[in-house]
């Protein structure tokens, strides 16, 4: 058997015909013990060779990664070079496969912390190489700095304890799919080495655009050229909010690596934290203007909101300013022959009914664009939000 230990040569495994045994006049009182003594060191030599991993001499290549973020409706986008990675890998030998055998598995890199060099992505601190025999299985995750919350483990994958998304709005949390029985570094892409394709888990909202079902303001924009006439209206949006979120849960990937589970995992909410409340965009006030063809964005106070993603529970008849909800403030503006009225109000939407269309929940790896439309005939708003790949996500509404 192979001796398997991180760092160090192969070295030839000690056997009994090694051992010289002199045979004093006391050695030969003790010769019926010899035997004994001698398997025994024997067999924990054997012991030892079958629970540590030896890494293989140089000769055999260095341990790299090929990294990229994955996008569905895009290429695969680069990795950000800047950014720091953990990363273990677990050994099988040859004639064992991970989906059946991974109980078995032994640490061969553990918790390393991978960047890039200029060259290659590997571990700056200690070098890595592939070994003769056997197949390597990987399990990474981004960023480095949520290690303290973070574990790798090979029977339940990788765990994130804890995670308040409020108090780390920055930190975009991402997992790589799991890759096993690999044997060398890979040529694919842009760089050589083990496969590493993360993808978010959290979810961003990104952005609102508003239109009216209508133009409800006859081509009028209130310009010299264009000024508004009598029965006229006109939609002003002055706070866009989300209240009562849960904010902190849990992350436990999926195990089954041959299932489309294992690419997504799922959070559990803290449903003892404290839920959280965002104010998009609050100000003077942002007109709509009707198209045909584009809405009015309106940015926020930050570019985005990373968001826990979840499920939203049933509100019944509760009042949907006391659940996770968005709020719209907003004028509705008429004007006469010489002046105009406003009137304010106040619009709660639950979480619950927007993201209907997408089994009341926020799904991982989601950016999301909701889309708000005022109706003056119906006297709504239709909410009509779209969830996608953090490439892309819509969801709209009509009021």
């Amino acid at each position: 058997m192979m001796l398997l230990q991180q760092g160090l040569k192969s070295t030839k495994p000690l056997t009994h015909r090694d051992l010289t045994v002199p045979m004093g006049p006391k050695m030969k009182e003790m010769k019926r013990f010899g035997k004994i003594a001698i398997w025994s060191l024997c067999f924990a030599t054997l012991t030892l060779s079958c629970t540590k991993v030896e890494q293989s001499e140089p000769t055999q290549a260095q341990i790299c990664y090929n990294v990229v973020q994955y996008t569905q409706t895009k290429a695969a986008g680069l990795y950000p070079k800047t950014e720091k990675f953990i990363s273990s890998a677990f050994y099988l030998e040859d004639g064992k496969t991970w989906a059946a055998n991974h109980s078995e598995a032994i640490a061969y890199i553990e918790n390393a912390t991978i960047s890039f060099d200029g060259a290659n992505w590997r571990d700056a601190d200690h070098s890595y190489y592939w070994p003769r025999a056997g197949k390597l299985s990987f399990f990474s995750y981004s960023p480095a700095a949520i290690q303290p919350n973070t574990t790798i483990d090979k029977d339940t994958g990788i765990t994130i304890t804890g995670w308040d998304v409020n108090a780390n709005q920055n930190i975009d949390i991402m997992v790589a799919d799991v890759q096993t029985e690999q044997t060398s570094n890979q040529n694919v892409g842009t760089y050589t080495g083990v496969p590493t394709i993360f993808r978010h888990k959290l979810s961003q909202i990104v952005g609102f655009e508003f239109n009216t079902f209508e133009d409800y303001a006859h081509g009028h924009d209130g310009s010299t050229s264009k000024p508004y006439q009598n029965e006229d209206f006109v939609f002003i949006v002055k706070e866009i909010s989300i209240g009562n979120l849960i904010q902190k849960g849990s992350y436990y990937s999926s195990f089954d690596v041959g299932t489309a589970a294992a690419k997504i995992g799922a959070w559990i909410p803290d449903g003892s934290a404290a839920a959280s409340s965002y104010t998009w965009y609050q100000g003077a006030g942002k007109k709509i203007i009707y198209s045909t063809t584009s809405m009015t964005p309106i940015a926020g106070n930050v570019p985005y909101l990373m968001i826990l993603p979840q499920t939203f529970a049933n509100p019944g008849e509760a009042d949907p300013s006391t659940v996770p909800h968005l709020k719209l403030v907003y004028t509705q503006r008429s004007y006469n022959a010489s002046s105009y009225s406003d009137t304010e109000k106040t619009t709660y939407v639950s979480l619950y009914d927007l993201f209907q269309s997408s089994a009341n929940k926020i799904n991982l790896n989601r950016q999301i664009k909701v889309r708000i439309t005022f109706n003056l005939q119906a006297n709504l708003i239709t909410w009509a939000p779209d969830q996608d790949d953090w490439s892309d996500s819509e969801f709209s509404v009509i009021i």
